[in-house]
């Protein structure tokens, strides 16, 4: 065997120098003979391959059998675009794996188990040619396959190619016994990794790996669109969101949405499935048949999008979880190396200079599309600013407006108009608590009266975050809610048990149905929902089936948003009283 230096892979643009590096640095028994002497062709057409996905193909070549009872089949795929057309690959390759039902495959094609296929591609020109080499891997239970892919070309740095010349050489070179294919099959696998060898323990690395899947699953799934007809299954997700919701979505901003979405709903799911255990010590494998379902109470609107976008296209019509993606994600929160408890732990330990949930979705962004986050003013509010924002408030409804438990009490708006009317009319005594027009320097307080849109009912003290984010003020809120709470139930007599039965019912009755947020953009709105479920977890609270945390997304009906109509308007007549002053 040679042993050439790893900058010689970047020299390698076609398939016949690859099979040359093959021969000479791997071992292959391939001799002196001509790429096209040891291959044979394949039309698209023989697989099946519909013509938009064929379009992308150049050719298709199959390395003639190198061994005597050879039980695996080695591909070499030329594609036309410039960069690796994902989805038309994965298309080629699903072609050629044994299926399970035998109505589903032609009876003379030609087909191999999964771990017997090895796919070579050549893509790109110029400085941009690259060389590929694909493998399926088995799925455990509940997830479909996904596809591992290792690449390299011109342009990669001295240590990517040390990286891809030691897999080839520790998992490609040619076996000493070809009828052990139990042995090479093995070996062969260990050269595809899509992630890097370390164990993910920090909120930051996994926001970063995330991004690193969500912008491959934003790419795919803008390709996909590309290429497929009218009755695609995302193509007619994206004309049903068009009609009933958003009329000028545009493909780009649909696979903005689905990418996020998907990524921060698995995100959650597998945040979900360690709620059993206090400590986050346990482990529920997130599976693509039980995903949705691990996607907590608190947030329906995710779950449900969730459940549309993996169910897309109906059943016979559904999406290819591999072709997108989609696995790649759930491998990740699956994988060993991924301490997701760790993670959580982190989350846990706020400090008061800094929230790690905030910094995750900052990194997230950060890695996953930097122009964004400028344009939507994503900048978090530092923890202490939080704070005393919070805090100044739940005093002031104490000292201005007379109401003992501040931010946590559940007067009534009729009570509160009977309260502050039976008041002396002295400027003294009476304070001036209504939210219409201020009066002027020599009128007297006028009567305080119910705003449209309220009922004597509803509570006077409600809580708007019209640009919630990920929820950092809504749970500071609840921070303070509960210790309140908390203290006063102690000053009362009650123990820690009865404190904490009287906390369940307070936040069903009147936390919950007080506390709004509103977020345009679907990762953060995922994780303001992630955040608020474990901050309650933390209080000792347990959601019921059906209540949830009432942060709503853009696409959220407007009739799940009760408080919204008379919350608008207080904030915008404040914002008019700040412009006017």
């Amino acid at each position: 065997m040679a042993t050439t230096s790893p900058e010689a892979l970047r020299k390698i643009k076609r398939f016949d120098q690859l099979l040359a590096y093959l021969r000479d640095e791997l071992d292959w028994p391939v001799e002196d003979f001509e790429f096209d002497e040891v291959t044979f062709d394949w039309d698209p057409e023989e697989l099946g391959i519909e013509k938009s996905v064929a379009a992308k193909i150049q050719s298709i070549k199959q390395l003639r059998p190198l061994a005597s009872g050879q039980q695996w089949g080695i591909f070499f795929v030329k594609f036309e675009p410039k960069r690796l057309p994902m989805v038309a690959m994965r298309r080629l390759l699903n072609k050629l794996v044994i299926k399970k039902r035998a109505s589903s495959q032609s009876a003379d094609q030609a087909s191999w188990q999964m771990r017997d296929l090895l796919f070579v591609s050549e893509y790109g020109d110029g400085e941009g040619r690259k060389i590929s080499f694909a493998q399926f891997t088995d799925a455990s239970p509940g997830n479909l396959p996904t596809l591992k892919v290792l690449a390299w070309g011109e342009t990669q740095t001295k240590l990517t190619l040390e990286d891809v010349d030691q897999k080839l050489r520790s998992h490609l070179t040619w076996p000493d016994d070809p009828s052990d294919a139990a042995a090479w099959r093995e070996r062969w696998s260990g050269a595809f990794k899509h992630r890097h060898g370390h164990v993910i323990k920090t909120s930051k690395e996994l926001a970063t790996q995330l991004a690193e899947l969500a912008k491959a699953i934003y790419e795919k799934a803008v390709e996909a669109l590309e290429v497929e007809t009218e009755n695609g299954p995302l193509t007619k997700l994206l004309r049903a969101f068009q009609q009933a919701l958003i009329q000028d979505l545009t493909p780009d901003s649909f696979a903005d949405m689905y990418a996020q979405t998907i990524t921060y709903g698995l995100f959650s799911a597998a945040v979900s499935s360690y709620a059993g255990d206090p400590k986050y010590n346990g482990r529920s494998e997130v599976t693509t048949d039980k995903m949705v379902q691990l996607v907590p109470n608190t947030n329906p609107f995710l779950r449900e999008m969730l459940s549309t976008f993996l169910s897309a296209g109906g059943e016979g019509n559904t999406l290819n979880f591999d072709e997108l993606g989609i696995n790649d994600v759930v491998d990740l929160l699956n994988d060993e190396k991924t301490d997701i408890h760790s993670v959580i732990r982190e989350f846990g330990a706020m400090g008061r200079d800094e929230d790690p949930v905030i910094h995750f979705y900052e990194d997230f962004l950060k890695a996953y599309n930097a122009e964004l986050r400028f344009q939507r003013g994503v900048f978090y509010t530092p923890k202490p600013v939080v704070s005393y924002i919070v805090r100044s408030v739940h005093e002031l409804l104490q000292t201005e407006f007379g109401l003992e438990d501040g931010l946590a009490d559940t007067t009534t708006w009729g009570e509160m108009v009977e309260r502050f009317n039976a008041q002396p009319n002295t400027s003294s005594t009476r304070k001036r608590v209504s939210p219409s027009t201020p009066p002027t320097s020599d009128e007297s307080p006028q009567p305080l009266t119910i705003p449209d849109g309220m009922t004597a009912d509803d509570p006077f003290v409600q809580i708007l975050d019209p640009a919630t984010g990920t929820a950092t003020f809504l749970v500071e809120v609840i921070d303070v809610i509960h210790k309140t709470m908390t203290a006063k139930w102690k000053k009362a007599g009650k123990n820690q048990a009865q404190c904490r039965d009287a906390w369940n019912e307070y936040v069903s009755q009147h936390l919950l149905p007080r506390v709004y947020g509103y977020e345009l953009m679907m990762a953060p709105y995922a994780i303001a929902h992630m955040k608020i479920g474990l901050k309650l977890t933390e209080t000792g609270y347990g959601f019921h089936s059906d209540e949830r945390a009432s942060v709503f997304d853009k696409l959220t009906r407007t009739t799940q948003f009760t408080c919204s109509k008379s919350a608008w308007e207080m904030v915008s007549r404040s914002r008019a009283r700040v412009a006017s002053s």
